[in-house]
């Protein structure tokens, strides 16, 4: 059997508001991902975020720093992978989705006392690790961005936390473009239907209220949801936790 404890590592960090890990870069690869907050990446010059059920791969010698940018304390794992096995992975920097499974698989390789005992059990919870990782969903960004003057403004307005409760038609239909015109222009800059796009803001705004201590109704009300059963069905599909279990996280 492969010694994979010699070529995958697993480890955890707590970071404060405004903590800052310092721009650097490794032979390694790295995937990052937080358990239970958003911090934010520059990577290469590129901004991306990490909420949960989202992390980010980062190539081997792919300089990055992150930023703590939530009031309460993040909980946060990088896991790295040895040059000889970054080939799994892409050369570029990309977000990669986290299921349940792989966070509850994550945390039980932190737990793990590795002895002589159940070496052969830890070096097969981190094939598994690797092999979920390989046949994760991949993406170029969670939240993309656009320079286009018109879509720019659009995605301005509908992240602005006054207009997150109004409909996206309404949004939308006040672009200085046609309907049509602004959805294809939507998936061609951001990969990503304006829909989606906008949901994903949603769930940013979700995440950062909630870890401030703000209460379920309140916030499912902020984004249009008239019963809170409908925020957290709607929270459950893009994190894969119920809002109190990311708030008790």
């Amino acid at each position: 059997m492969i010694e994979l404890e010699k070529y995958i590592t697993v480890e955890e960090f707590f970071y404060e508001k405004d903590d800052v890990v310092n721009p650097h870069a490794s032979i390694w690869g790295d995937f990052n991902f937080c358990l239970n907050g958003i911090l934010e990446y520059e990577i290469d010059g590129h901004t991306q975020l990490s909420p949960p059920s989202y992390g980010i791969w980062i190539p081997s010698r792919t300089t990055h720093h992150c930023k703590a940018i939530e009031q309460t304390k993040i909980h946060y794992v990088a896991i790295r992978f040895h040059p000889n096995l970054c080939q799994h992975f892409s050369k570029n920097a990309e977000i990669l989705g986290v299921s349940f499974f792989l966070r509850t698989l994550v945390e039980e390789v932190l737990n793990f006392k590795v002895n002589a005992n159940n070496l052969n059990i830890y070096r097969n919870l981190l094939q598994v690790l690797l092999d979920q990782l390989i046949v994760a969903p991949k993406y170029n960004h969670y939240l993309p961005q656009s320079n286009h003057p018109v879509l720019k403004e659009v995605l301005e307005k509908l992240s602005s936390p006054k207009n997150l409760a109004c409909s996206l038609h309404q949004l939308i239909s006040q672009a200085p473009i046609t309907e049509r015109h602004l959805l294809r222009l939507c998936q061609q800059e951001l990969n990503m239907t304006i829909s989606e796009w906008r949901n994903r803001a949603k769930i940013l705004y979700a995440i950062t209220q909630l870890r401030q201590g703000e209460s379920i109704k309140k916030i499912g009300y902020d984004l249009g949801y008239n019963h809170s059963s409908s925020f957290i069905e709607f929270f459950k599909r893009y994190t894969d936790q119920t809002p109190n279990q990311l708030k008790s996280s």
